[in-house]
């Protein structure tokens, strides 16, 4: 029997949307997606507020969505281009997800708090 895949912090039914997003149709990469999803995660919410998680915006229904849009994005553009060299030439945070980070950096209230 095959050990149950961890999805947390995503709900299954927000891992299933993200392997849609990325247009995985298989269980091969599930690892490599979640390790991406942590790494993404945290890199969006340190962005938005230091010491953060990513449990602190994907709980409240105010920040869920946005959060998890800019956390697909970030881990389709990193799942897109693994294994690339250092010839493509790409930025931390992809453009919508530095706004989406801008965003709830204001609306909770520690738009000074990275700065």
């Amino acid at each position: 029997m095959a050990e149950q895949l961890n999805t947390d912090p995503l709900t299954e039914d927000q891992f299933a949307v993200l392997k849609m997003y990325c247009k995985v149709d298989n269980t091969v990469e599930d690892d490599l997606l979640m390790q991406l999803v942590h790494d993404a995660g945290s890199e969006i919410a340190t962005a938005i507020r230091f010491g953060s998680t990513p449990e602190d915006f994907l709980t409240p229904t105010a920040t869920r969505d946005r959060f998890f849009a800019a956390m697909m994005r970030q881990v389709k553009e990193e799942y897109d281009y693994r294994g690339e060299g250092a010839e493509v030439m790409r930025y931390p945070l992809l453009t919508p997800v530095a706004g989406i980070v801008n965003q709830l950096r204001t609306e909770t209230g520690d738009a000074d708090a990275n700065d």
